[in-house]
C-alpha cells in the first residue's frame, strides 16, 4: 500500500527528473524561480533583499526550516513587555553601533547598553523583520530541505513541508546553512561539495551557548535601580535584567557559553532557570522563587538541529574563503562562517556575506551592476 506522504514524495521526484531532462542546460529555462535561498537567517534574507534592489524582476524563494524567520536571531515578544527576551544573538558588533548603515536604510531603532554594546529595540528582531519587509521574495517556512541536485545553471530542491514532499527548480541556489548542519550531512547535495570546502567544514567549530529569560510581575520581583538597565559579563556568563513592562515586569536574560553552558546543559531546564535568577542576586531587592515567574524559556543551540551550536570560532581567511567559493557559477554560500575572519560570528558578518553571494549571483545572471562583478574580493 502506497502512504499519501510515499505518494507526495514520488511527485516531487518526478517533477525533479522532468526539470533536468527538460530544462536548457546553463540556462535554467522553465524553472520555477531563478533564486531559492536555503535559510531564513540574516544571511538568506540579507541577500534576498540585495537582490530585489538589483532586478525586482527576479523571482526568488527562501525556503526555512524553522516556523519562524531570523536564524540564530530568537527574539520572543510578549503582550506585557515593551521589548523583546532574547534567546539567541543579543548584541551588535561593537565597531559600528548606531553608525551601521543598515541602521538608517531599515529605519531600525539602537540602544547603548551600559556595558557599551548596542542592541535594536524592541529586539534584534527587527533586522530579521526588516530584511523580509524590504525583498519582494518569498519566505516559506516549516520547510526542510533533504537533497539538491544540480548541475551548471540548474538546481532541483527537495523539501519537507508539514509531512508533504515538494520539490521546486531554479537557476541558482544560496545555502546559508551552518557549519555544525553541514557536517552533518543533514543535506543530500549532487554532485556534492568540494574537496577545499569538506576539508573546511571538518575543522569549523561553533560556540557552545545555553539562553534562558525569564519574566516577574512586580509584585514578585523589583530591580534596585528600576531606572536602568543592569549588566553583568564574564568569559563565560552574560546577564541583562530590564524593569520593561506596562505594570512594572521585569525582563531577566542569561547566556552561558563554554564550559558553564556544557555543564547547564546537562540539567533540567527548572534548574536551568533557578540557578540563573540566583546569578542576578546584585540587581534585585529581593529574590523570588523561580517557579514565581510569569514566564520563562531556555534554548540549548547545540541541541537545535538547524543550528548546532552558536556563533562559528573564526579559521583562517583562507579557509573562509573555501567556505564562501561558489561552485559551478550555480551553488552559492553565505551565512558568518563564509565572512571575514574578523566579522565571523557576528549579525554583522552574516548581513556581510549576504550582500556579497547576492552580487555574486546577480553577475552570474548578468544583472545588477557592473562594479560588483568581483565581490569576493572583500574577503581578501
Amino acid at each position: 500500500m502506497v502512504t499519501r506522504r510515499q505518494f507526495t514524495q514520488g511527485i516531487a521526484t518526478a517533477t525533479l527528473l522532468s526539470a533536468f531532462s527538460s530544462a536548457s542546460k546553463g540556462q535554467g529555462l522553465g524553472t520555477d524561480y531563478d533564486v531559492i535561498i536555503v535559510g531564513a537567517g540574516v544571511a538568506g534574507l540579507a541577500a534576498a533583499r540585495r537582490l530585489a534592489v538589483m532586478d525586482r524582476e527576479l523571482k526568488v524563494l527562501v525556503l526555512e526550516a524553522r516556523d519562524r524567520i531570523g536564524g540564530r536571531i530568537y527574539s520572543v515578544p510578549h503582550d506585557q513587555l515593551m521589548r523583546d527576551a532574547e534567546l539567541g544573538a543579543s548584541t551588535l558588533l561593537h565597531r559600528d553601533g548606531p553608525d551601521w548603515s543598515v541602521i538608517e536604510d531599515l529605519a531600525l531603532t539602537v540602544e547603548t547598553l551600559p556595558d557599551g554594546k548596542f542592541t535594536l529595540f524592541p529586539g534584534m528582531r527587527a533586522l530579521a523583520a526588516g530584511l523580509a519587509q524590504a525583498s519582494t521574495g518569498t519566505v516559506q517556512l516549516h520547510s526542510v530541505v533533504t537533497e539538491i541536485f544540480w548541475r551548471e545553471g540548474l538546481v532541483g530542491v527537495k523539501y519537507d513541508n508539514r509531512g508533504l514532499s515538494s520539490a521546486v527548480t531554479a537557476r541558482r541556489l544560496i545555502l546559508t546553512l551552518p557549519p555544525g548542519v553541514m557536517q552533518r550531512s543533514s543535506v543530500s547535495i549532487t554532485p556534492g561539495l568540494t574537496d577545499a570546502k569538506r576539508r573546511v567544514l571538518q575543522l569549523a567549530d561553533a560556540d557552545l551557548l545555553l539562553s534562558c529569560a525569564m519574566v516577574f510581575t512586580a509584585d514578585k520581583l523589583r530591580l534596585k535601580d528600576s531606572q536602568e538597565v543592569w549588566t553583568r559579563e564574564s568569559d563565560t556568563t552574560r546577564l541583562r535584567a530590564f524593569q520593561t513592562g506596562m505594570a512594572g515586569e521585569v525582563l531577566l536574560e542569561a547566556q552561558y557559553s563554554g564550559d558553564r553552558a556544557r555543564l547547564l546543559a546537562q540539567q533540567s531546564d527548572e534548574i536551568v532557570l533557578g540557578l540563573s535568577l540566583k546569578a542576578f542576586t546584585d540587581a534585585v531587592g529581593e529574590l523570588p522563587a523561580a517557579t514565581d515567574r510569569s514566564w520563562g524559556a531556555v534554548v540549548n543551540w547545540s541541541d537545535d538541529p538547524y543550528s548546532v551550536g552558536a556563533r562559528t570560532r573564526p579559521l583562517n581567511t583562507s579557509a573562509h574563503l573555501d567556505l564562501a567559493q561558489s561552485q559551478g557559477d550555480t551553488l552559492f554560500f553565505a551565512g558568518e562562517a563564509t565572512a571575514e575572519p574578523e566579522l565571523v560570528g557576528t549579525v554583522h558578518g552574516a548581513y556581510a556575506s549576504g550582500e556579497r553571494v547576492a552580487r555574486e549571483v546577480a553577475a552570474s545572471l548578468g544583472v545588477g551592476a557592473a562594479d560588483e562583478a568581483e565581490p569576493l574580493f572583500e574577503l581578501l
